[in-house]
């Protein structure tokens, strides 16, 4: 499976709600996987966007968490899942966090299942997580 982008960001643990580190690999189906490191190997959960993400809030607009230690609410994204969860990341930097606010991707076409018309996710959320990921 093809690559679209990785990074490097924080995320909450939903059990004891601790800040740790993950790669992130946003692959060509639309999966989000996280892993321990770059290799993604070792593959700790993955998310179908299209399927599974209801919407995602950024910065401000994540008044239910508290960054990590030493970085700014300013980075911080949750992604609301359909069932109900939520996956609480931080970027890097505020600069990556701004980036990935205002980001837009060109098409979501590639992220259609073949039997739906249109994604069930939009192009902003999608610009969202392909963004932070960089």
């Amino acid at each position: 499976m093809a690559l679209v982008r990785g990074g490097w960001l924080w995320r909450q643990s939903s059990i004891l709600r601790r800040w740790k580190r993950n790669w992130f690999a946003l692959w060509l189906d639309g999966t989000l996987g996280y892993y321990h490191d770059e290799t993604a190997q070792d593959e700790e959960d993955r998310v179908l966007i299209h399927f599974n993400v209801r919407d995602i809030k950024v910065g401000q607009e994540c008044h239910d968490v508290q960054p990590p230690e030493g970085r700014s609410r300013d980075g911080l994204l949750t992604v609301n899942l359909r069932e109900g969860s939520r996956l609480h990341l931080c970027a890097e930097t505020r600069d990556d966090a701004m980036y990935a606010s205002t980001a837009r991707i060109r098409t979501t076409t590639r992220w259609c299942p073949p039997t739906r018309t249109r994604p069930l996710t939009s192009a902003a959320t999608m610009g969202h997580l392909m963004q932070a990921l960089v």
